[in-house]
């Protein structure tokens, strides 16, 4: 008899449950060239399902993964259009 058997680790169940992946904001297929009209509509609908959201610019950019000139060209649109609105410190949010 071993004078030193290992302690076995208890598994815990996990319930069908996968591990945790990191959140990602890529939700075109980036296999090909996204269109222009994609990114726009998906810049509009992050602006709709996060009421209150007002990024600059360069938080913009990154949260969608653009270029920091091209973000600022579609916002700039939306702001033109009057979808969007450009606050005196630089941010851009949904008019009130």
């Amino acid at each position: 008899m071993p004078a030193h058997a290992p302690k076995a680790t208890p598994q815990l169940p996990s319930f069908g449950i996968n591990r945790p992946r990191p959140v990602s904001m890529r939700s075109l297929d980036y296999r090909r060239a996204p269109d222009r009209a994609d990114v726009i509509d998906r810049v509009r609908g992050e602006f709709v399902e996060m009421r209150g959201f007002s990024p600059t610019v360069e938080q913009a950019a990154r949260l969608f993964d653009l270029p920091r000139d091209e973000c600022g060209r579609i916002l700039g649109g939306l702001v033109q259009e009057g979808f969007l609105r450009r606050t005196a410190d630089g941010r851009y949010r949904l008019p009130a």
